[in-house]
């Protein structure tokens, strides 16, 4: 790199711009609210860098030389590219095609990304989410900006991520209409985990930062002898309990939606258990108006 290029100042650029539209030294010194030494000494230096006078004295006075003439496009150009690095930044989400990257179970999918993307649809309409499932590996993923974005619930992360708690849900029991318990329950108005010992139950299996764990919020103690199917997907359970006996727990926000668009019951269960859930992202997109939004936006959903 040219050394004189390297320590070459905004001023610099200022002052040539200034020099090409008005022709004067002096009138270009007067606007930058600089002395004539300074001046003569900033000239000096653009005309080394461009190995041209720039100025020349002629009969009828001072005028550019053709090599100035051809720089007045660039020199604006080059202005403006500087002015750009240090304007803050902007995000319009209504004309924005942004991609967001998210990570995250079919739970938030169903609960938080189906409703944003039924508001987007208004508010943001060539905005993208690209979903990825929530595995051990997400969290790094984020550190390395492969995704912007993880819904998870109370795992244990550490590193350089900002966390805003979303909610806290509960569980209820999802069962087929006709169901044997749902006297039970209009009768107690909530089922105990030993009602349901004597049914089949489908467990959800959650992604931790290791592996996949069972979800024992259906199990009497730690022993479940019901159990017959396990699955990592919470929106397969109404494929599940459609036709059988068969039961499942799934998170209360779930339960809602799954009871709108199906004939399955969402019947209240009290277990003691309940989950936080959270919205995860790196430290860097701190102050990027596009990350601060959607996660603004994700607030506004699930108030």
């Amino acid at each position: 790199m040219n050394t004189q290029l390297a320590a070459m100042d905004f001023r610099v650029l200022r002052f040539l711009r200034l020099l090409l539209q008005t022709g004067s030294v002096t009138r270009t010194a007067e606007l930058l609210e600089i002395g004539q030494p300074t001046a003569s000494r900033i000239l000096a230096r653009i005309r080394d860098l461009t190995g041209d006078p720039l100025l020349i004295r002629t009969q009828t006075g001072y005028q550019l030389t053709d090599h100035a003439l051809a720089l007045q496009q660039p020199v604006l150009d080059a202005i403006h590219s500087v002015e750009a690095v240090f304007q803050p930044q902007d995000f319009d989400p209504e004309k924005s095609d942004h991609q967001f990257r998210v990570a995250c179970t079919d739970y938030a999918t169903a609960c938080i990304i189906g409703p944003l993307m039924a508001r987007f649809a208004t508010i943001a309409p060539r905005i993208q989410i690209d979903v990825t499932p929530l595995v051990p590996t997400s969290f790094s993923m984020i550190a390395d900006g492969e995704v912007d974005f993880a819904f998870y619930a109370g795992l244990d992360v550490k590193g350089d991520y900002i966390v805003k708690k979303l909610f806290d849900d509960t569980y209820v029991l999802l069962v087929r209409d006709g169901h044997p318990l749902l006297e039970a329950a209009d009768r107690k108005g909530v089922l105990e985990p030993s009602d349901i010992v004597p049914f089949r139950q489908i467990e959800f299996n959650y992604p931790t930062l290791e592996r996949l764990r069972a979800d024992f919020v259906m199990r009497v103690g730690h022993e479940n002898p019901s159990t017959v199917f396990s699955a990592p997907f919470f929106t397969a359970m109404p494929f599940l309990v459609a036709d059988s006996d068969a039961v499942a727990a799934v998170p209360a926000r779930l339960g809602a939606q799954l009871s709108k668009f199906t004939d399955l019951h969402s019947v209240r269960f009290r277990t003691g258990a309940k989950f936080p859930y959270y919205l995860l992202w790196h430290e860097r997109g701190k102050h990027n108006p596009a990350i601060s939004w959607f996660a603004g936006e994700v607030s506004g959903i699930v108030a």
